[in-house]
């Protein structure tokens, strides 16, 4: 029986696989790019390697074919030229088993940005041959795919960058304050240690990895608790994030460097008030990070997202909105008065 080939929902496919390959050309990436194209349209089996071996396959076949075996030669091939290719006799040369119901391939590289990543190759069977529109489709999903990968390589690098920003005087000032607490209240001193060993553990996290905001909340906590033992009663901070915007996922420390940002460029000799405020809206998480402290520069105003801009007023922000734009398409929003500072970001929940 002829498995039936639906039209390519490209968008569809990808909006599936975009979570994973926000890691890379991970396994588990791998099988959801295999399984999605195998399930939506209509290929015999389909495997995906990097450009040592197979990381997944799925499909008539894997009784006998999956991950960890050597690619087919043609996937060297592909890579080697950086072209797509057709090879009409696939695994029948390479494969010894006697039933293998594997017949012609179509393989598709995929790329970063300088240099191979891998593949993805889609055999024909008896019931699902390749005709040139599924290899056309093969092609456009392949240039797809490459372009993910190409972003979590960036996010890869900012998130990175960001957590190597690691500010020296913050450093120092939040070791002075826990050694003043020392010998007076060692019981403080001992929570200011664990909350700064949780913010060191937040700059060293996976930058791969998206977080849930509650996670990322946890860190700005960790932050703030450090901060308000440094000022007492001159920073007096809200947290207000409804129970249903806690589970959004996001990528790692987007909100943190916004509250620090608010801090370190909004206190004065007056009392500081930051409220941080998340909620889900129309399907969207909207985090708004709000301050009554000195604004910012009219003339640096306009500049602001650009790194280093105003003695390094942009600094984590020019990270922050790069990264929200690279994954989502737009960053940060940004209104300034002459007595506060208002910064959003809106991610899809």
């Amino acid at each position: 029986m002829r498995r039936r080939r639906r039209p390519a929902p490209a968008l569809e496919l990808l909006d599936a696989t975009l979570p994973e390959l926000r890691r890379g050309l991970t396994e588990a990436a791998a099988r959801t790019v295999a399984y999605q194209l195998f399930e939506k349209l209509g290929y015999g089996a389909v495997a995906v390697t990097d450009t040592h071996e197979v990381l997944a396959f799925v499909g008539a076949g894997a009784d006998h074919h999956g991950a960890g075996d050597r690619p087919i030669r043609p996937v060297y091939e592909a890579i080697a030229r950086d072209v797509p290719l057709l090879a009409p006799l696939g695994l029948r040369t390479e494969c010894a088993h006697p039933a293998c119901p594997l017949g012609a391939a179509a393989v598709v590289p995929l790329r970063l940005d300088d240099r191979p990543a891998g593949a993805v190759v889609a055999y024909a069977t008896t019931g699902s041959p390749l005709d040139e529109t599924a290899v056309e489709t093969l092609e456009s999903i392949g240039r797809h795919l490459s372009s993910q990968l190409q972003l979590s390589e960036l996010h890869t690098a900012t998130t990175t960058a960001l957590q190597a920003q690691m500010e020296p005087h913050f450093v120092f000032n939040a070791l002075n304050t826990i050694a003043s607490f020392i010998r007076t209240e060692p019981e403080r001193a001992r929570r200011l240690v664990l909350a700064f060993a949780d913010h060191l553990r937040s700059r060293l996290a996976q930058p791969g990895e998206f977080v849930t905001l509650e996670e990322e909340l946890r860190h700005v906590r960790s932050y703030l608790e450090l901060e308000q033992a440094r000022f007492g009663a001159q920073l007096q901070v809200t947290v207000d994030a409804a129970p249903d915007a806690l589970q959004v996922r996001l990528p790692p420390l987007v909100v943190q460097p916004l509250v620090e940002n608010a801090i370190k460029h909004g206190k004065t000799d007056r009392t500081l008030h930051l409220v941080v405020r998340a909620r889900v809206r129309r399907g969207r998480l909207r985090v708004t990070v709000r301050d009554d402290g000195r604004g910012i520069a009219r003339d640096v105003l306009d500049r602001v997202l650009e790194p280093g801009v105003g003695e390094g007023t942009g600094l984590g922000l020019a990270n922050v909105d790069r990264r929200l734009t690279a994954h989502y398409g737009a960053g940060v929003r940004l209104r300034s008065f002459p007595f506060g500072t208002v910064v959003r970001l809106e991610v899809p929940a």
